[in-house]
């Protein structure tokens, strides 16, 4: 989240500075965090079609739950509005006027992903509060926040539409909403009373249907609600064929299911299955141009794209690189869109959820950034990237584990020795690569699981070997938890940094295990101890089918 002062114009009199650690910017702070902290629910909701079930998207069952669609019920729950500026008129002014408000001032945001991020803050003048600014604001979803309840409307704004005019009313700001100067945000605020009411509509449809018993009148009321999905329907279809190239079409359009065929024949006559889920991955972004930046300030283009990664597609490293590289080469031909989209995707598969996933940021670095793409980047960012690649790509699942050459621990001495050994000098069918940082509570909370797995699985092909980040300096530190934790595997340091045991297993954070096999092959990374025995298990069941 990042919060911006603002200072007095020459055109903006009434305009007072914000200074860090005043009362004003602890406002702002306070206004953004509450609403960041989804005390509010997320005002626009990813437009989704509205479905008597929820959407299956299995391939087996795909093609029945699209039959069951109400088409494009995109919801939204608070309005937008922007108006028109001309050629002749440079910059952007919003001018906002609030009855029965009383606070002196209001704040500017605008949405990206699912944050609100502060871009302004004006103070009321003569029974109004305007922004206003020599720059053209970035297109997209913006918003008028208040303090001290932090209570807020939204609006948009477009490369067309820069200067407007707002009024509202507390507490009903959508109910008393008005514009000057926009035939797009009529446009927008038109739809969105519209939608409000074939929500509600279908809700109570909906209730009759839950309540339903007899199939007879289940079959009229899902005739109704097939009646409003066409009503719906068509709706869009006006506004997209009167209203192109607007904010409203584009959104609809964005957000349309494809309309699946009959599944072809397969050459045993039967129908093909996974068809209707294939076509409808296949034109999922039929209607969604990513190459216009105007849903980059907003949160559809992280919905769209998330929905696109983590439910359609298959959740394999090869085939999510497949899948953002097609996201990312249509991106690149808007700098602002491709902007979002790389460092949205690198964060995304940094510290990824399903293991193995690394591997796609090790592809974004080698791809995008190492070869001058994100031109954007400084060299420190680009440096940074570019190293956590490089650890990264060492330990990739499937790679052999770095052989590194560390000092062994002596129980017996109580002290690390000059004898080198290596995870490859270990001969079991499983190796577990243990890494930890002396006084580190997470590390002794790892310890604490290990010690009963290990005297399980020791006597059934399983060995740990571990290494301590403790350097020449840390050394009693490290041999003070090893003595109080009695830890009975194999223990080892790199003091002097000679084998780059941390780098090259990439500890950069910890604890960490890596489980090996036979061959020292990475066989899971970025696992807890809980994972291990059933990793252990499939991987000895894989291994005996083949």
């Amino acid at each position: 989240m990042a919060v911006l002062y603002f200072w007095e114009s020459k055109k903006a009199k009434h305009r007072r500075p914000i200074m860090p650690g005043t009362a004003r910017e602890r406002d702002i702070e306070q206004a953004l965090l509450f609403y960041n902290s989804k005390q509010y629910p997320n005002p626009l909701p990813h437009p989704r079609t509205f479905l008597s079930k929820p959407l299956n998207l299995r391939p087996k069952t795909f093609h029945l739950h699209m039959k069951q669609f109400f088409l494009f019920l995109i919801l939204f729950s608070t309005p937008f509005f922007t108006s028109t500026i001309t050629a002749q008129e440079p910059g952007h002014r919003i001018e906002v006027s609030i009855d029965a408000y009383e606070s002196d001032s209001i704040f500017l945001g605008y949405r990206r992903a699912d944050k609100i991020y502060s871009k302004d803050t004006t103070f009321i003048a003569d029974g109004k509060y305007v922004f206003e600014g020599a720059d053209t604001l970035p297109p997209g979803i913006y918003l008028v926040l208040m303090p001290p309840d932090n209570k807020f409307f939204e609006f948009i704004v477009t490369k067309n539409e820069q200067h407007f005019s707002i009024s509202a009313k507390a507490p009903n700001f959508f109910e008393s909403l008005k514009f000057k100067g926009s035939k797009e945000n009529q446009l927008m605020y038109d739809y969105q009373v519209f939608m409000n009411e074939q929500v509600e509509l279908s809700k109570k449809v909906n209730e009759k249907l839950e309540q339903e018993t007899d199939e007879k009148k289940k079959a009229k009321i899902e005739k109704q609600l097939a009646t409003i999905g066409d009503g719906v329907k068509a709706y869009q279809k006006r506004v997209k064929t009167k209203h192109p190239g607007t904010f409203t079409a584009k959104l609809i359009a964005a957000f349309e299911e494809p309309d699946i065929p009959e599944a072809p024949l397969k050459a045993d006559g039967t129908k093909d299955d996974d068809f209707a889920f294939k076509y409808y991955r296949a034109h999922y972004w039929d209607g969604f141009d990513l190459t216009d930046e105007v849903f980059v300030n907003s949160p559809y283009l992280k919905q769209k794209i998330d929905r696109y990664l983590d439910k359609l597609t298959m959740q394999t490293p090869d085939s999510v690189i497949v899948a953002v590289d097609y996201i990312l080469e249509r991106a690149q031909k808007n700098k602002q869109v491709f902007r979002y989209c790389l460092p949205y995707l690198l964060n995304k598969y940094f510290k990824p959820q399903i293991m193995g996933m690394d591997k796609v940021y090790v592809h974004l670095s080698d791809k995008y950034y190492q070869t001058g793409l994100a031109d954007w980047v400084s060299e420190k960012v680009l440096k940074t990237i570019t190293d956590n690649a490089f650890m990264m790509r060492g330990v990739l699942i499937g790679n052999y584990a770095p052989n590194v050459k560390v000092q062994l621990y002596s129980p017996e001495e109580e002290k690390f020795t000059t004898e080198l050994t290596s995870p490859y000098d270990v001969h079991s069918e499983f190796t577990i690569v243990f890494l930890w940082k002396p006084g580190c509570p997470h590390c002794k909370k790892m310890e604490d699981k290990l010690k009963p797995f290990y005297e399980e699985w020791k006597d059934k092909g399983v060995e740990i070997f571990s290494i301590s980040s403790a350097n020449h300096m840390d050394l009693d530190k490290a041999i003070k938890d090893i003595k109080d934790k009695e830890m009975p595997w194999i223990i080892t340091a790199d003091p002097y940094q000679r084998a780059r045991a941390m780098q090259r297993y990439y500890g950069t954070t910890l604890p960490k295990l890596y489980l090996l096999d036979k061959n020292k092959k990475i066989i899971a990374n970025r696992i807890g101890v809980e994972q291990l025995p059933e990793l252990i298990e499939e991987f000895r069941k894989k291994e005996a089918n083949k």
